[in-house]
């Protein structure tokens, strides 16, 4: 049989998808580096190249599955086309909605509250930087400097981690109340650039 010959980091990534659903699947302690190369369709010797221990292969899963799910909400903010209220529906829609992440049920498990916390802090400085230039765009739309704009995106991201956490999908009271929140602190942005400017 004839070898398949990829991109080393085309490989790398097919052996982190890999190991995040083995891992989602059947948890930590029953999935071997092995067991992913296997499962990948490549020789053990060749995941040990890229991943010398199963923890390292592990965050490495963790951290290429934050940023895909951080990919998502990058695109939105990247995307010029829309406006930063419309960027911002969009991003809280994709947000709470849980089948958006096909790991959630992994990640919202009592049991694993910490790797919750990692993924979503990941996700957050991911996100971060897209959104604060989304905000930078915003306000020199309206010819208005945004000196607080990394400020208010931390705000933003971070402080959406509550309303992920919960492990269940948002009622539409919450969703229209969370809203309303973003909504007056992007007017308060809003108001606080054109004082300044």
């Amino acid at each position: 049989m004839a070898r398949t010959v990829k991109d080393p980091e085309e490989r790398r990534r097919e052996l982190l998808a890999c190991a995040m659903r083995l891992f989602a699947e059947k948890g930590y302690d029953n999935v071997s580096v092995r067991a992913v190369a296997r499962e990948a369709g490549v020789a053990s010797g060749l995941a040990y190249h890229y991943f010398d221990s199963k923890q390292a292969l592990f965050d490495a899963a963790i951290e290429e599955y934050a940023r895909q799910c951080a990919e998502r909400f990058c695109s939105i903010f990247s995307d010029r086309s829309l406006s930063l209220d419309e960027q911002l529906d969009l991003a809280f829609d994709l947000g709470t909605k849980r089948e958006a992440f096909p790991y959630a049920d992994f990640f919202h498990a009592s049991e694993h509250g910490a790797l919750h916390e990692r993924l979503s802090l990941g996700i957050c400085e991911a996100v971060r930087p897209s959104l604060t230039a989304a905000l930078e765009r915003d306000a020199a739309t309206r010819g208005m400097p945004a000196p607080d704009a990394e400020m208010l995106a931390g705000m933003l991201v971070y402080g959406s981690i509550g309303l992920a956490s919960d492990g269940h999908e948002l009622g539409e009271q919450t969703r229209r109340a969370a809203r309303r929140y973003v909504a007056a602190l992007i007017k308060e942005f809003r108001h606080i650039d054109e004082r300044k400017g």
